[in-house]
């Protein structure tokens, strides 16, 4: 190569190393798949081994077939908790982005809410599952998360801030409203305590009125490959009050 074809090289590897910096990472499409089911029915997949905290298994196989192709009976799953994205003011404060991408409601071939969105590595998505109107079952009883690990079985906990970290946080929800109007409530509480080890996280809020039902908020850490995600909501009626306002009564519904 003469001594001018050397310098053209250069200055071609130059500017192409100049663009590939300035460029964005390239897209990368994820998928989020979001169910709602009651407690109970997820206990009828799962055998004795599969029923603690961390706990993976064959039972979570068939459950997610049953999902997959709309086979597990319908009075299984708890309607009116869609799937939403976030407005980019909430997403913020969550350490993430929003995404704004066409959601598929379950129920008419599978029965998972999905969505598919091309995004970059690097960046966290933040979704949140919220309840239509105040239909019961009110609590999260359950979380199974699959992302980078297999389908994997969680309860919420509440955790000591930066003492703990769980895949499943458990946070009030006046406590979290109020650290999202000031857009620090990952930075605060939910990063120092919320184990992404899935890919794929859920900070579930708790209502501190029992006959109103919790929120769900969905964290996707977003990884260098195509990952698909899954999240199984499984829920459960709070402790009831008497008829007439007469106190709680000492039960719940799936003892």
């Amino acid at each position: 190569m003469t001594t001018l074809g050397r310098a053209r090289a250069a200055v071609a590897v130059c500017v192409f190393a100049a663009f590939a910096a300035s460029s964005p990472a390239l897209a990368v499409e994820y998928r989020l798949k979001i169910a709602s089911i009651f407690d109970q029915s997820l206990t009828s997949f799962l055998s004795n081994g599969e029923l603690g905290d961390g706990a993976t298994g064959p039972g979570f196989e068939r459950l997610e077939a049953d999902l997959d192709e709309g086979t597990i009976g319908r009075g299984a799953i708890v309607t009116q908790r869609p799937l939403r994205s976030v407005p980019d003011t909430i997403a913020r404060a969550w350490g993430g982005i929003a995404v704004q991408a066409p959601i598929a409601r379950g129920g008419v071939v599978s029965f998972w809410d999905e969505v598919r969105w091309d995004g970059r590595p690097g960046e966290r998505s933040i979704w949140i599952v919220k309840a239509d109107g105040r239909e019961r079952p009110q609590a999260v009883k359950h979380v199974v998360l699959k992302g980078s690990t297999p389908l994997t079985l969680y309860r919420p906990y509440a955790v000591s801030c930066g003492k703990t970290r769980v895949p499943v946080m458990d946070m009030p929800i006046p406590l979290m409203a109020f650290q999202e109007s000031r857009g620090d409530v990952w930075d605060k509480y939910i990063a120092k305590n919320l184990d992404m080890t899935h890919g794929v996280g859920a900070v579930v809020g708790r209502n501190n009125q029992t006959s109103l039902p919790d929120l769900v908020y969905i964290i996707v850490d977003q990884g260098p490959t195509p990952t698909t995600f899954e999240v199984v909501l499984t829920w459960h009626d709070r402790d009831v009050e008497a008829p007439g306002g007469a106190g709680p009564i000492l039960m719940r519904y799936d003892e």
